[in-house]
This record gives structure tokens, sequence and C-alpha cells, in this order.
């Protein structure tokens, strides 16, 4: 009976262990749990292809190399990425994932990691892009993925870093501008003229604003 039970509580740990959502940590700061099979399109027409990931300190595209070391991609040479089932584009140099598509416009997601919260009272911040500042504290907090680290040695001390909160934030790219999905920035975009029409849509609709298939309603109106 003993030895049943020892089963089962094997069993249910397996499965809780299997469905535990990934946090990114220190050691480990991506979007992703591992990296991935992906496709690299150039903004020259080249194509390659991989073991991606997205690093959360800049959003920025890594790879393993042949060498079995981690390098980081220029993002302005990026046209297109695919990671598995995602496609991402690059958006002011950062690497964000397409939710869904209108024509030419498109709804967008970025993880977007807050490093501040692991260097408070270290003198400075670290926000949407890495100034001397933050970079300087980014780098003391010994993130993994820098400087070209062999990739077999990452996974084995993955788990081994400090937790990184990270927020998901939505944009709508529409025409030349890049919006944030939220009430505000979407009234202002739309201008007096739509401004009554909007605002009226988005309570009939009851938009919530950190809902994906609200903001693809959103996504269809602002497409007319």
């Amino acid at each position: 009976m003993k030895r049943l039970l020892s089963i089962v509580t094997c069993l249910l740990l397996a499965v809780v262990a299997a469905h535990a959502k990934y946090v990114p940590n220190t050691k480990w700061p991506y979007v992703y749990e591992d990296f991935i099979k992906g496709t690299v399109y150039s903004a020259d027409n080249q194509k390659s292809e991989g073991l991606l990931n997205i690093h959360l300190a800049g959003n920025v595209l890594h790879y393993v190399g042949k060498d079995g070391k981690v390098y980081a991609n220029d993002n302005h040479r990026i046209a297109r990425v695919e990671i598995g089932q995602d496609a991402y584009i690059v958006v002011d140099n950062r690497l964000m994932q397409v939710v869904s598509q209108k024509g030419a416009d498109v709804l967008l997601k970025l993880e977007l990691a807050d490093f501040s919260q692991l260097t408070q009272g270290s003198g400075g911040a670290y926000g949407s892009s890495l100034n001397s500042s933050a970079s300087n504290q980014l780098s003391s907090l010994d993130l993994g993925g820098l400087n070209r680290p062999e990739h077999g040695m990452m996974l084995q001390e993955k788990h081994d870093g400090r937790e990184i909160p990270v927020s998901t934030v939505y944009y709508f790219a529409i025409g030349e501008q890049c919006i944030e999905a939220n009430k505000g920035e979407v009234l202002k975009y739309a201008g007096e003229e739509r401004k009554a029409e909007l605002t009226r849509f988005i309570k009939e609709k009851k938009v919530k604003w950190k809902n994906e298939d609200s903001l693809k309603t959103v996504l269809e109106y602002l497409s007319r």
C-alpha cells in the first residue's frame, strides 16, 4: 500500500511539474524555456535556420552556433523570425510576437522584463532601452546568455538564478505607427473625428485591454 501511495505521489508531482509555468531567471533570461528550432528572415531576403530564443535584455534574438556557444543576432538586420509556431517582427529594435494580422496592420505582444526590481538601490533602473546606467546594472546581475556562453553550461545552471518579473504589453502596428494597446493611446490615435464612434465601439464590445480576443476586435476596427 505504501509503495502504491509513493508511486501515485511521484506521478502527481510529475504532472504538476509538467504543467508548471515557466518563469525566466537571471541565469536563463529568455522568453522560451529552451532554444527552439526556428527560421530567421533577414532584411536582404536571406534565410537561415537554427536553435533560437529571445533574450529579455532588450528582446534580442539569440542563437546557438555550430561551436555550441550562444550568440546574439543584430535585430536591425531582421525582417521576421519564426520560433516554433510563433512569429516575430522587429519594432523599435525589439522583437515582438505577431498575435493577429489584418492586412498590413498587426497586433503585437512584447514580453517585457522588469530588471529594476532586481537592481533597486543600485542607482538606476532598466527601461525599454539599454542606457549606460542600465547596462552596468544588468552586468552586475550576472545575466546568462551574454558574452557567448556555452549552451550546455547554461542548461546546467538554468534553474540557479533569481526570478525575473515579466509583464506582457500589447501594441498595434497600424501603417507606420506603433500604438500601445490601451484605451487612452487608441483614442488618441483615432483623433477627434473618430473618438466618439470608437468610444461607443469599445463600450459595445466590452473591450478588455489585456484580452487578446478583445484586442483582435479592436485591430479589425482600426484597420477599416
